[in-house]
């Protein structure tokens, strides 16, 4: 599946078959020229000589290669839906089939590639009983192979000497023929006569020239091949239907208005989003073929039968050996801004969150956005600080227990040196006009925290400095240079009035981590300027940090191993720049950036929570999911109770499945007995014992590859590989005493609160009664048992995103 600009004249020995899955596209094939448009189909034949050019339109295309030998060799087929459209309808099967094998190699179920190849069978069937039309000549190679090697020597000379000048007579020489002879061998086989052909290939070139350097359209058009510039802009208007120049203005404009696909501010944004998620829809109108099949694409109705499961054998000693760990999934939650924690809805999540995992910190924005009231001048400009809104906030998450992770963000308007802003609440992300006023407000608001909370109390906070300072024009409006420097002089502000104080930062977005060597720089400028870094606190999501170079490509989700493979690399980065004991934090995570994805609310967030606690156990100090809460405001609220929002909690207060997977987590004990692929097993000092399975199941390569076509509000599982059941075999021998076994069960039937929500209907406003049930319906299944042997064995079956922890508490 791809998108094309321009193919040029080619040919192969496999037959192709090319569908239309958006947009338009023009393609000459057998000396004729065809516009395929949306849902259009076209054969293109072993050894046929073809060139497809984009329109005015973007154009998504699918596109299917096979050997001959699957059509019995010789044959030829006729089929093309926009030469023939009432071949539209002979080709519902073709497309059935085409949507068949997508299906299954994006499912990737036991037994795919057979099936995919079985379809193909079929689909070669359909093609020669319906669309075949005698034999294929060119399939003959033995007495047209030679001309097919000098086509191929003329279309390469004509791509490397374009911007030369070339005749007819000039090509009848190289090849030794005549010029009638070449001339008609060459219209023969391409289907243009070779002047026409030769200036599209310059007006090609050109259009490459126009769009990727700064020459003038003189050079441009003498660079390319042509005689003069009048005659360069003749032949492109007549081609593109606009002036080289026109063409270059209208790119410009273009990129002004989208520069480097950057994440977009509420300003230039629709929805408010900081990141907007460049995907598309393509396969809808392929997929939709599998439902003209009740036995293709499985439904709720007509579920398919169950895949082949998984079995595997945990072989465990009661009394075996253990290793102590430390876990960091409870460290530090998050939240939107500052001023959301003054509202009692937020609050009274934040109580019930704390009550069952005892998170020690929270984090969020906005600590002096101008709608906490914090900073203001007189007409003099003497600062004003008012640290009413801060207490109210501080102190009631001090009842809580919970202490700030001070993130120092954002700038408060009087002081900012810009006016750029981001969310919907407008957070100024300007740097400030002057660092000392900055300094300033810093050190006056570290002594007022001093004087309220005491010394002890503050110094067991963490104080970063701003958030996601690399995204240049997204969170910081300055320079790299400016935010090494405001780090450097914020940091010695906060130092000055209490030296034990810890600070860090810099709340670095991953993508500069893989894109160019942003921490290195930061970590060096601390090193060689002496600047205080006691943390260094990253974020990370699953969206494909593109490349510079790799503007074009749609969003992509990477696979799980890649925020392992993240950490592991910033280790490494933090190591060779000497800070490689520094305390590692990462600040926010979640599976998406976009707080619309709606997979956020499914039952997959809960084994995608536990895979990423387990597998970085040991190498950070602690991992914020963000957020606890869907009160949360970046960008406009949607109706929806189930959005795809951020939060372990949706802003009814329902517990998403996330939640209960760090509930589930909070039950393991503190030694580590076993651990491996889908499970862990830890112990208390008293004996008591815990195990913890769970079946992540990742999304499919479409979905991955940037195409939502699968994903609506109620329909949001057939965006995942498909996967049987996994069986974990449990096997504990030397048990003694009596123990209760309590098993804590989660999956789509239960504790999965946006499955019950589907299936009462959907409703987008809850009544409380509504609310009510769906509050009993959310949380896992529990069963317990009483053990009395000194062997147990135990079968888990776990569906996809299904989680179970077994605890097995010693009696007395």
């Amino acid at each position: 599946m791809n998108s094309v600009k321009h193919i040029h004249f080619h040919w192969h020995k496999e037959v192709e078959i090319v569908y239309v899955l958006q947009g338009s596209v023009i393609m000459y094939l057998d000396q004729k020229q065809y516009t395929l448009h949306e849902d259009d189909v076209i054969v293109v034949n072993s050894m046929s000589v073809h060139q497809i050019e984009r329109t005015s339109q973007d154009n998504v295309l699918l596109t299917l290669q096979f050997g001959p030998e699957w059509l019995n060799n010789q044959a030829f087929i006729s089929c093309n839906s926009a030469a023939d459209p009432e071949q539209h309808r002979q080709l519902q099967g073709i497309k059935q089939n085409l949507a068949q094998m997508v299906w299954e190699i994006n499912k990737k179920a036991p037994g795919y590639q057979s099936y995919a190849m079985g379809t193909l069978q079929t689909l070669c069937g359909g093609l020669l009983r319906y669309f075949a039309d005698g034999t294929n000549p060119a399939a003959d190679e033995g007495s047209r192979e030679y001309d097919y090697k000098r086509l191929n020597r003329v279309l390469t000379y004509v791509d490397q000497h374009y911007n030369e000048k070339i005749s007819l007579q000039t090509m009848a020489d190289l090849e030794h023929l005549s010029l009638h002879y070449f001339s008609h061998f060459f219209t023969d086989k391409i289907g243009i006569p070779f002047q026409k052909y030769l200036t599209l290939v310059r007006l090609e070139k050109a259009q490459a020239e126009l769009a990727g350097s700064e020459k003038s359209i003189t050079e441009i058009a003498l660079d390319c091949g042509f005689a003069n510039v009048k005659l360069f802009n003749k032949y492109f208007k007549e081609k593109y239907g606009c002036t080289p120049s026109s063409y270059r203005d209208a790119l410009l404009a273009e990129e002004a208005h989208r520069p480097d696909r950057k994440p977009l501010t509420y300003d230039e944004s629709s929805s408010g989003d900081y990141y907007e998620m460049d995907t598309w829809n393509a396969m809808g109108t392929l997929y939709r073929y599998l439902d003209a099949r009740a036995d293709t694409k499985p439904d709720s109705l007509n579920p398919p039968p169950p895949l082949a499961a998984e079995r595997q054998l945990i072989e465990i000693q009661a009394d075996g050996p253990s290793a102590r760990y430390e876990q960091h999934w409870n460290v530090t939650t998050t939240a939107g801004r500052a001023i959301e924690g003054l509202r009692e809805d937020w609050r009274r999540q934040l109580r019930e969150l704390k009550g069952h995992i005892p998170f020690r910190y929270i984090r969020f924005h906005g600590i002096f956005n101008d709608e906490m009231m914090v900073y203001s001048e007189k007409e003099d400009g003497t600062p004003v600080y008012n640290w009413s809104y801060v207490d109210k906030l501080y102190d009631f998450l001090l009842e809580q227990g919970v202490k700030p992770f001070v993130e120092l963000s954002f700038m408060p308007s009087q002081l900012a040196r810009s006016k750029e802003t981001i969310f919907w609440w407008r957070g100024n992300i300007s740097p400030p006009a002057d660092q000392t006023k900055w300094d300033a407000l810093v050190r006056a608001f570290v002594r007022h925290c001093l004087n309220r909370y005491g010394a002890k109390e503050v110094e067991s906070w963490y104080f970063e400095v701003w958030n996601e300072p690399d995204l240049s024009g997204v969170c910081w409006a300055g320079s790299k240079e400016e935010y090494f420097a405001f780090y450097a002089s914020t940091v010695r502000a906060i130092k000055s009035v209490w030296p034990q104080l810890r600070t860090g930062g810099p709340a670095m977005g991953y993508g500069s981590l893989w894109n160019d060597p942003w921490a290195d720089e930061f970590m060096n400028y601390c090193r060689e300027h002496e600047v205080p870094l006691d943390f260094f606190s990253f974020h990370i999501y699953s969206e494909y940090p593109r490349l510079k170079h790799e503007r074009e490509f749609l969003t992509k989700i990477m696979p799980a191993s890649f925020y392992r493979e993240s950490i592991d690399r910033l280790r490494e980065k933090m190591k060779a720049s000497a800070y490689g004991d520094l305390e590692l934090h990462i600040t926010e995570w979640n599976f998406s950036m976009y707080d619309r994805n709606l997979l956020h609310d499914t039952m997959f967030m809960a084994p995608f929570v536990i895979y990423h606690a387990l597998h970085t156990l040991g190498v950070v100090k602690a991992l914020a999911f963000w957020s606890f809460t869907d009160v949360f405001e970046e960008s406009t609220v949607p109706t929806s109770p189930f959005y795809g929002g951020f939060g372990l909690i949706n802003r009814d207060g329902l517990k998403k499945p996330s939640y209960y997977a760090l509930e589930l987590l909070q039950k393991l004990g503190d030694e580590l007995l076993v651990q491996g692929d889908g499970y862990v097993g830890t112990r208390t000092r008293d004996g008591s014992m815990q195990f913890l399975f769970y079946h992540y199941v990742h999304v499919d390569p479409l979905f991955s590859s940037g195409d939502w076509s699968e994903l609506t509000s109620t329909n949001r599982y057939d965006v995942f590989e498909e996967k049987g059941s996994r069986i974990f075999e449990l096997s504990l021998s030397k048990l003694t005493g009596t123990f209760k076994c309590t098993s804590y069960r989660l999956d789509r039937q239960h504790g999965s609160v946006f499955d019950e929500w589907i299936h009462m209907g959907a409703p987008e406003f809850l009544t409380e009664e509504e609310l009510v049930y769906l509050h009993k319906r959310s949380g896992p299944g529990i069963r317990t048992e009483l053990l009395q042997q000194d062997n147990w064995r135990k079968e888990i079956v776990l569906p996809p995103h299904g989680v179970m922890l077994l605890t097995l508490d010693r009696q007395y």
